[in-house]
């Protein structure tokens, strides 16, 4: 039988959350544009002071997020998994910055 203890279920879910994250910016970049709409939320030229803490919030999620889904990938032991990993982290940073400096 598997050993599935807390800290094993917690990772798994940042992994997925990661992989879920990153398609889900996508998509929001492929509906909205680049131009047309934020995707985190924040619009620098008018935002708010309660905007830009939601988007603090998120930023912490989304670190926080990534980190366990790196030590996810990191016990699975395989190349995949590992550049799944990479590959939605560097989608998250790059959509978060493009569409923050765009707007």
């Amino acid at each position: 039988m598997a050993n599935y203890n807390f800290r094993k279920v917690l990772n798994f879910l940042g992994f997925i959350a990661t992989m879920l994250i990153g398609i889900a910016m996508i998509l929001a970049m492929i509906v909205n544009g680049t131009t047309g709409g934020t995707i985190a939320g924040l619009n620098l030229r008018n935002a708010s002071v309660s905007t830009v803490i939601v988007f603090i919030a998120n930023l912490f999620a989304y670190f926080i997020t990534i980190i366990a889904g790196f030590c996810y990938a990191k016990s699975k032991r395989s190349v995949w998994y590992m550049v799944a990993q990479i590959v939605a982290t560097v989608v998250i940073v790059i959509l978060l910055v493009l569409c923050n400096v765009i707007n």
